[in-house]
């Protein structure tokens, strides 16, 4: 806060009641503004704020934020308080300030660089000798924690957490399989994202029993089965984003037959147990909600082996199919374990 807002001492707190609750805001002192802070922002994935009320009620807010692999965007604004700092003239500026961190948060406006440079200079013109001790509002990314005794500027002896975020879910499959007819499994996911293009996908699923005709008997299938996929991000998972995945799985499953078509009662011929490895392809959308993502993918299983059913002196065989494509649903939510 420079010239006459640093003498609202509830301004920071309009602002700060704009956010959503897992945004943290941090107050950190500075001397002065420092063009070398507006323009090369230290901490990415992090909105800082500057704001300045001259005596003539005109406010001029600086927003800058650096991004791990771009180049720092920037947004100025400059508003007339009608009736200056007063209680009308201090929410006018909070929603200014909320509205400035979140349009450039979510790319919907940015100044250039050469606009913010040349506001710059003429707020250097125009300073005063009388300016007393500053403070910076520091809007970092949802969820994320920030350090209040960080240096405006770049230190050596300041570090960014890893990039690492962990998440897990629940996830359901469908998909074809040849004799077997339509799969479905059932099971919860666990992930590791680094920076928010590359992810680990590991999943666990139960097969949901199904039955399929193979006159004149009838198998009862269940079983679980396990996978691993990589994955490749189109942004991190604070945006929409798609996702390309590759990876391998495998299928336990145990299969019983029964005559069905003697009389007058079924006869069961026994149960046998079947492992079957397969390939996979994914492609998937995912909807960020917080935290949390829900996803809808298609899913193409290439099984190293099939499996093979037929009745002894019965023409023909039913097999598992060799390329299964399905589906899939998932929900899930993710955290980042680095402190800060």
């Amino acid at each position: 806060m420079l010239g006459e807002s640093q003498r609202d001492p509830v301004l920071f707190e309009r602002i700060r009641s704009l956010f959503l609750p897992q945004t943290q805001l941090v107050e950190r002192g500075d001397r002065q503004l420092d063009q070398r802070s507006v323009l090369r922002p230290p901490r990415a994935d992090t909105v800082y704020i500057w704001i300045r009320v001259s005596d003539g009620a005109q406010a001029r807010v600086y927003l800058a934020l650096a991004e791990h692999d771009r180049p720092p965007r920037y947004l100025f604004r400059e508003v007339t308080l009608e009736s200056g700092l007063d209680e009308v003239g201090a929410e006018t500026l909070a929603e200014v300030a909320h509205s400035s961190a979140r349009a450039l948060w979510l790319r919907e406006q940015q100044s250039s660089r050469e606009a913010v440079v040349a506001a710059l200079e003429r707020e250097t013109t125009r300073a005063r000798p009388r300016l007393e001790a500053t403070t910076t509002p520091v809007v970092a990314a949802p969820g994320r924690a920030t350090d209040a005794s960080t240096p405006a500027l770049p230190s050596s002896a300041r570090r960014e957490a890893p990039a690492l975020r962990l998440g897990f879910g629940a996830s359901a499959v469908s998909y074809g399989s040849g004799t077997e007819g339509l799969l479905s499994e059932v099971g919860g996911v666990f992930l590791f994202e680094f920076r928010g293009r590359f992810a680990l996908r590991g999943a666990a699923r139960y097969l949901v029993p199904t039955d399929f005709a193979l006159p004149p008997a009838r198998v009862h299938l269940n079983g679980a089965a396990g996978e691993l996929r990589a994955g490749w991000l189109t942004s991190d998972a604070r945006r929409p984003r798609f996702r390309l995945e590759a990876g391998f799985g495998v299928l336990l499953g145990r299969a019983r037959a029964t005559i069905v078509d003697a009389a007058p009662a079924a006869h069961p011929l026994g149960a046998r147990g079947f492992e079957r490895a397969y390939a996979l392809a994914a492609v998937a959308f995912e909807w960020p909600i917080g935290p949390a993502w829900i996803a809808a993918g298609a899913d193409l299983r290439v099984p190293l082996m099939t499996t093979s059913y037929e009745v002894s002196g019965q023409r023909g065989a039913g097999t598992s199919s060799a390329l299964c494509p399905g589906g899939a649903l998932e929900v899930g939510i993710g955290f980042d374990p680095a402190p800060r």
